[in-house]
């Protein structure tokens, strides 16, 4: 998933609570009662990827992208600096890593004024959804768009990213001629958006296999340890990018078994343990060659041929 975090205090919390190190808000308002764009750090998992809005407009500006190293959780541990949230006494948190600034940051006012046409129709399209709305940084008040007032964490869907800074190749031009989104930070741009089509290939794969590893004999189904694992990788194969049957739901050691080459899967989708591990002592290559020979647990979608192939000699494997 994508979110955006939009912070207007430039010490939001200090120490180990500063920008960008975690997302962070108080459980509660100050007169009771839940806030959805706080509760939803609740919802943040590891590998999900955070872009950052900072500063007061004319000022505000898209300066980055954070990835999450964990789950969203609850904890009584406080800011060092909570500032107004000093009422509260737990805060919600999600930890986060690999912060990236932009080549050039986004200027939301000229991105609001060149954008307005787009962004307006996303914002009438998400609110017909009803209750499967998005929850979204933005409103239209008064003929403008302007930022919605406490919406700390919200939403970036695959189309909103689009509409905010553009399709995979386009940059957007201000009055002036200047790129609103430099060619640099648009390219920035497509590594998140890559991110976004990796999450959805990783949940469409291990849907595809009832969210349990394939491997046989394997009873993991816990999701924090199930990857929806590429056969090709993602770099590897473009036109393989996003096909289910280019997936294998494994656990994270048959992940990392199959992506070291110590076993592949035959044409008829049977473990083939790489021979180079016949005569390996370890834990992990007596399991493989326990399960030699039999079939994984297929989902309504099968491996691809080609994909399989690719695996083969990329591991110098031959079935």
């Amino acid at each position: 998933m994508i979110y955006l975090e939009m912070s207007r205090d430039k010490v939001h919390g200090g120490g180990t609570w500063a920008f960008p190190k975690c997302l962070w808000a108080p459980v509660e308002k100050q007169g009771g009662g839940s806030w959805t764009f706080w509760t939803k750090i609740l919802q943040v998992t590891p590998g999900d990827t955070i872009i950052h809005l900072r500063g007061v407009p004319p000022d505000a500006a898209f300066v980055g992208y954070s990835t999450a190293t964990g789950d969203g959780f609850e904890t009584g541990r406080r800011p060092p600096q909570p500032g107004k949230w000093d009422y509260s006494e737990r805060f919600f948190r999600a930890d986060l890593e690999g912060f990236t600034p932009f080549h050039e940051a986004i200027n939301l006012d000229d991105l609001f004024q060149q954008k307005r046409i787009a962004l307006e129709d996303y914002f009438d399209r998400n609110k017909s959804r009803g209750r499967d709305k998005a929850n979204i940084f933005y409103v239209r008040q008064s003929g403008r768009l302007q930022c919605l007032n406490g919406a700390y964490l919200s939403d970036v869907d695959e189309d909103l990213l689009s509409v905010l800074f553009g399709s995979e190749d386009a940059t957007v031009a201000s009055g002036a001629g200047d790129p609103v989104v430099s060619v640099a930070t648009g390219s920035q741009i497509r590594t998140v958006r890559a991110r976004l089509g990796q999450k959805k290939f990783s949940d469409q794969v291990r849907r595809n296999y009832g969210n349990r590893c394939c491997f046989p004999g394997c009873s993991i189904s816990d999701p924090r340890f199930l990857v929806g694992a590429h056969i090709t990788r993602w770099t590897d194969n473009e036109e393989l990018r996003g096909h289910p049957g280019n997936g294998l739901c494994l656990c994270l050691v048959h992940d990392r078994a199959f992506e070291l080459g110590l076993f592949t899967l035959d044409e008829q989708h049977r473990v083939f343990v790489n021979p180079k591990e016949q005569e390996s002592a370890s834990e992990i290559a007596r399991d493989l060659k326990a399960h030699n020979g039999e079939p994984i647990s297929d989902g309504e979608v099968k491996p691809l041929d080609d994909a399989l192939l690719e695996h083969w000699i990329r591991v110098d494997i031959e079935p």
